[in-house]
């Protein structure tokens, strides 16, 4: 082995280590925050998704210290942060090779982002994939906010070297969009749910996933078959596109074996992440009408 690629190899190693160093010692943060907080309200359950912690602030001492103006709150649609990828499998579905970027931190936004886009307008979603272009009409007249933040985040580079995460073939899903690649992040916002009642999740169609009532933000996912219709009997997940190209392309994904059947299968689902790593390599919005 060419010592060049040997230490390439070694470097991405090291870069995945401290991203996932990282990621278990927020956790462990995270945890004892909860922790804390539950003590101190005498056993009240506390909820915590996406919030930082506050420090305290100056002038705690005797000595008078001059006024300031709080820092003004983020505007919707402001890059705010980020957050660390893990790593994912070494092997790339497909034959393809790892994105530039795809041991990046991504971006985290304050949202959702102002209305932009105009529903009278036809837009077009490319999703290239290692294993080929999706390309998805986006219904704008049907769930504008969806599409509107869709867009807003394809445009800033969001979905750009993050990994589809799931493969659910119970339910003929695949699903991406974390930018964590791990299935529990969003884009540092949610967005409402846009629903009629009268969803039909047939193949081809794109959806929010969400973790409750009007609790999506960035994870979504593509039905490639007949199955999806087992969740019409509970209509929860907007949908907000519709395939034009690619299905074969999401049904060649859904045969990449997952991480761990037998654990899928009893309702865990971090075990359906796929044995080779799936990218997406970047999404590209177009316009016309």
């Amino acid at each position: 082995m060419p010592r060049s690629t040997r230490h390439r190899q070694l470097a991405r190693l090291a870069a995945r280590r401290q991203a996932e160093k990282r990621r278990r010692q927020r956790q462990r943060t995270a945890a004892i925050a909860v922790a804390t907080v539950t003590a101190l309200v005498g056993g009240l359950v506390v909820f915590v998704a996406f919030t930082g912690g506050n420090e305290p602030g100056p002038g705690a001492t005797g000595t008078p210290t001059p006024s300031t103006s709080p820092t003004p709150p983020a505007s919707p649609g402001e890059r705010t942060g980020t957050v660390e990828p893990s790593p994912g499998p070494d092997t790339v579905a497909c034959g393809a090779d790892e994105p530039p970027g795809a041991d990046e931190p991504k971006p985290q936004f304050a949202g959702p982002p102002p209305m932009e886009i105009d529903r009278k307008k036809i837009y077009t979603a490319t999703i290239d994939t290692s294993c080929g272009p999706i390309v998805v009409r986006l219904l704008a007249d049907r769930a504008p906010q969806t599409v509107n933040s869709f867009v807003f985040l394809a445009q800033k580079g969001y979905f750009d070297a993050t990994r589809f995460h799931r493969i659910a073939t119970d339910i003929d899903v695949i699903q991406g969009g974390d930018p964590t690649g791990t299935g529990s992040e969003g884009p540092g916002y949610t967005i409402p749910d846009e629903l009629t009642g009268e969803e039909s999740y047939g193949p081809g169609v794109l959806a929010m996933a969400n973790a409750g009532p009007d609790t999506g933000g960035s994870q979504f996912f593509v039905i490639y078959g007949k199955d999806g219709h087992d969740l019409d009997a509970q209509p929860n997940y907007t949908i907000f596109g519709e395939l034009v190209e690619g299905l074969d392309v999401a049904r060649r994904i859904a045969e990449i074996p997952i991480q761990d059947p037998e654990a899928a299968a009893a309702g865990d689902l971090s075990a359906q992440q796929p044995t080779k790593a799936v990218y997406i390599e970047k999404v590209i919005i177009a316009v016309s009408r």
